[in-house]
């Protein structure tokens, strides 16, 4: 259903948006060159055929009557949750973890294209309802559930980051919609209170628990003994973020990097191997270039017609946001390590389209109106 709703002129904002993503994906192209530079592998290449496939699916997003995606949110958020089950069941173990099904030659990881469906989904439940005054923590309970359901199942994998950004994008969605702060707060107060019992249960696996340690010890807590070999892969990190100093070593002179003391310089630390290489100065550019997209994402929800369009872009910018701002935390030690990637620049089939889908939604609403 790609035609529908009236099409408008572009907007500074549309523009923004698609010169933002578009810098990114360049810049993030090219730093993974310079990575499988250092290993050896051509996963760059992969990752264009992926750069491409996005943008047409972005460009399809984008152009599809917005009111398709309301009618349909529901089917495709509990398609998604079918697969995240389903992973569960017949999902590629790698490093003890679960996350992958392989469809012939292509491995998906359904937990991405989990946040855009919740994002829909969510988006529908709060249209629909058009006092928010009315929202009591009882009538909560469903979005609630709705957030719950995938966050337990990416758990179970377990990915403990990109559940943090499940909960973190319900959260923003239910702040911007007007929800009652005592509300909002109450609810967080209770997510706060069942991650002791988590840790209890051992819900949260081993491992991620010694890399809290980790982060603890590196933080200076007392009576916290650190793991050397936890404490490698974010200490390295931070080495090459702070070698970097302020121009950068250049590309391809990375120390940490050439000597591959930095782990998932392709993926998860893909930020440490830039920072190094292209110094705070770089780092600051890249920095302003998704300051310049959330900010412009934002004006495109704030002035959008419809409702539905507005919580969509609403959502499409918390996917964003959040991911960014916890794969950047653990680079800089400000979080432990999660394992998230970073959108547009991370090495990943699965986490780069489901980051532009994130984009088509929002572009979408600043280039339709009509009656949603």
């Amino acid at each position: 259903m790609i035609r529908g709703g009236e099409p408008k002129k572009f907007s500074r904002a549309v523009w923004v948006t698609i010169a933002a993503v578009s810098v990114l994906l360049i810049v993030g192209l090219f730093n993974l060159s310079n990575a499988a530079g250092y290993t050896g592998g051509d996963f760059h290449r992969t990752q264009m055929i992926w750069v491409v496939l996005s943008v047409l699916v972005a460009a399809a997003v984008t152009f599809t009557d917005m009111r398709f995606f309301q009618q349909l949110s529901p089917a495709i958020y509990w398609l998604t949750i079918l697969l995240l089950v389903l992973v569960l069941i017949f999902g590629r173990d790698i490093k003890n973890a679960k996350r992958w099904l392989e469809l012939g030659p292509i491995a998906l990881q359904p937990s991405e294209f989990v946040k855009p469906a919740l994002v829909l989904f969510l988006a529908r439940f709060f249209h629909a309802e058009r006092n928010p005054e009315r929202y009591t923590l009882r009538a909560l309970l469903r979005p609630m559930l709705y957030v719950a359901i995938p966050t337990a199942l990416v758990m179970l994998q377990p990915d403990l980051g990109t559940s943090l950004v499940i909960i973190a994008v319900g959260f923003s969605m239910m702040f911007f919609e007007g929800i009652r702060m005592r509300s909002i707060l109450i609810l967080l107060g209770i997510v706060l209170l069942l991650i002791p019992l988590a840790w209890q249960l051992d819900i949260v696996q081993p491992y991620q628990k010694e890399r809290v340690r980790t982060w603890l010890a590196m933080s200076g807590a007392k009576d916290i003994k650190k793991d050397s070999d936890r404490s490698m892969q974010p200490e390295q990190a931070l080495w090459a973020v702070g070698s970097g100093r302020v121009l950068g070593k250049g590309g391809m002179q990375g120390v940490q990097s050439r000597l591959r003391y930095l782990p998932e310089m392709h993926n998860d630390y893909i930020l440490a191997s830039y920072a190094e290489e292209r110094g705070f100065v770089g780092s600051v550019f890249l920095m302003g270039l998704y300051l310049v997209l959330v900010l412009a994402m934002l004006r495109i929800a704030v002035s959008a017609r419809e409702r539905f369009g507005v919580l969509v872009s609403v959502g499409a910018v918390a996917i964003i946001f959040w991911q960014v701002v916890f794969n950047v935390g653990m680079v800089i030690g400000i979080f432990p390590v999660v394992g998230l990637t970073l959108p547009f620049m991370s090495y990943g089939g699965s986490s780069q389209v489901s980051s532009m889908i994130a984009v088509g939604l929002a572009l979408n609403a600043g280039v339709h109106r009509g009656s949603v």
